[in-house]
């Protein structure tokens, strides 16, 4: 057969594959999502260059293909003598395996058994190496799209057993909510040999998610981060947003850490570089300006001692516990005369503006127009919660999540009952209208939107823990700032009736607070904000 027939032959068997794989709805109920060939190749391009490759959970074996075809461009070795000694893989399903094995034999003319370094496996847990013919100082590059195992999905989280076997083959890498995914960047890291190159696709998750921090710090540390991916095209189906770090194993006498080199969608295109990132610190940074995310400069925010919002406020969240402990208190107000306290949900949170009683809500699997809270029957139910919610039941602030800019409401009785996830800002009742000002501020939007990246369910929302909410930075001028209290307050009074200049002369008067120095700043801002809709 000439080259060309061998090429068509694969690609239609994995064209073949791919469909009759992802027709299996436990695939999709397993994270497992297929990589178009382009975006396998244009990676597989960032790290493959020679020697051997490893794709620890092949699939139907798009990356394989895809290395196969690098190796034989760089010249490594004839089509037989790749897919025999060169090419490595490993997947749980069976079908998979044997799909590959068929896609790579086709490709080299071989037949599929002799693609003997595709093996049926879980690297994850297999105490034994599942590649005994594995080179011995470690695989040239590894590649691949590893199943997505969120542990906030019930078809996807993990048992107790799993977590303790996972737990003793990576230690404190694993966390409450640590993703599979996240975990095959380790073993990437474990197999790779000195100076070898990995690039594994991976959710987005892995950039700021907080149980993905040990995961990122281990690949900045044990390697150097030299590209990131990000794809902003939609290039997988169910619009999963998923980026890559490209990472390379440190060797003895290894250059200093230098800048990551940005790639983007399906093309795999070159969008610049970044300086590399810090350990501790999420990733966000690293790709927000590839979302349109000004890089905001304001004054006094770059020094040690500026201020920060946890400087004038308590802020605390509820956990789980706390929704839970409130069904079956929560009914439908009776009427102007229920003086039982409203509860309050992100979805009727507006920007300075409550909601409650306007929109409907839903809580506990039902739609309510109005709910109250009987916060006697939460106490009954569980005193430490009942005390929990007591407690905040004085003037505060309400901060949403998962939206396009930082929303807060303002509860200047007191009286509202915060639903799990909204964040409580808790000021001296003085400092309510100011630090209401300061989280509605453009500036603190767009340095939230930045660190949000990839904790929100897509990359254009916020998503901020109380930690995070509290590291937010107050503003320097304080003749600004009392200007955009007062201005905040009138916001307040008039609700979604606001206009847009009344909006935009806040953000002008807060920009200046903040002494921020984007001018592109206040249009972003602007096109995110919910009362353009409106106005």
């Amino acid at each position: 057969m000439t080259d060309r027939h061998l090429d068509l032959t694969a690609d239609r068997l994995a064209e073949e594959a791919a469909v009759r794989l992802q027709s299996v709805d436990d695939r999709r109920r397993r994270g497992a999502f297929f990589t178009p060939p382009d975006v396998a190749s244009g990676l597989v391009a960032e790290v493959v260059e020679r020697g051997t490759v490893l794709d620890p959970a092949c699939g139907g074996g798009v990356f394989l293909l895809a290395a196969a075809r690098r190796l034989l461009e760089v010249g490594s070795a004839d089509r037989g003598s790749i897919v025999r000694r060169h090419l490595f893989g490993a997947d749980v399903d069976p079908a998979s395996v044997d799909a590959t094995r068929r896609v790579l034999g086709a490709w080299a003319d071989v037949r599929p058994d002799e693609v003997s370094g595709v093996v049926v496996a879980d690297p994850l847990h297999e105490v034994a190496d599942p590649w005994p013919d594995r080179p011995a100082d470690g695989f040239d590059a590894v590649v691949g799209n590893p199943p997505f195992l969120g542990q906030l999905l019930a078809s996807t989280s993990r048992t107790g057993a799993d977590r303790k076997l996972l737990r003793e083959r990576f230690g404190d890498l694993v966390g409450a909510y640590t993703d599979a995914a996240w975990l095959f960047l380790a073993l990437g890291l474990e197999v790779l040999a000195p100076g070898g190159r990995m690039v594994l696709i991976q959710p987005q998750s892995l950039l700021a998610a907080r149980d993905a921090g040990p995961v990122r710090d281990r690949l900045v540390r044990s390697g150097r981060l030299t590209g990131l991916w990000l794809d902003r095209s939609g290039v997988f189906a169910g619009h999963v947003e998923v980026c890559a770090p490209i990472v390379e194993t440190r060797t003895t006498g290894s250059q200093p850490d230098g800048p990551v080199r940005l790639l983007v969608d399906g093309s795999v295109q070159p969008a610049g570089h970044v300086p590399p990132p810090v350990p501790g610190e999420a990733w966000g940074e690293l790709v927000a300006g590839l979302l349109g995310i000004p890089e905001v400069e304001w004054v006094g925010g770059r020094s040690a001692g500026d201020r920060r919002i946890g400087d004038r406020a308590g802020v605390t969240a509820g956990f789980r516990q706390h929704y839970y402990a409130l069904v079956g208190a929560v009914h439908e107000r009776s009427g102007p005369a229920d003086r039982r306290a409203p509860l309050l949900t992100t979805s009727s949170v507006d920007p300075l503006h409550s909601r409650w009683s306007t929109v409907p809500c839903r809580f506990d699997g039902r739609r309510w127009t109005a709910p109250v809270v009987d916060l006697a029957v939460v106490g009954d139910t569980d005193p430490t919660v009942g005390s929990w919610f007591e407690a905040r039941r004085r003037p505060k602030l309400l901060l949403a999540t998962q939206t396009t800019v930082v929303e807060v409401v303002v509860d200047p009785v007191g009286d509202m009952v915060p639903l799990t996830p909204l964040v409580v800002v808790e000021p001296d009742p003085g400092d309510l209208w100011h630090l209401a000002a300061a989280l509605s501020a453009p500036t603190v939007t767009a340095l939230a939107a930045r660190r949000a990246v990839g904790a929100a369910r897509s990359a254009g929302r916020i998503k901020l823990s109380a930690r995070q909410v509290a590291d937010l930075p107050l503003p320097a001028d304080s003749t600004a700032w009392d200007e955009g209290a007062d201005l905040a307050r009138a916001l307040h009074g008039v609700g979604r009736a606001a206009t847009r200049d009344a909006w935009m002369e806040f953000g002008e008067v807060m920009e200046r607070a903040y002494g921020a120095s984007d001018e592109g700043l206040l249009e972003w801002w602007w096109a995110r904000h919910p009362a353009r809709s409106r106005a």
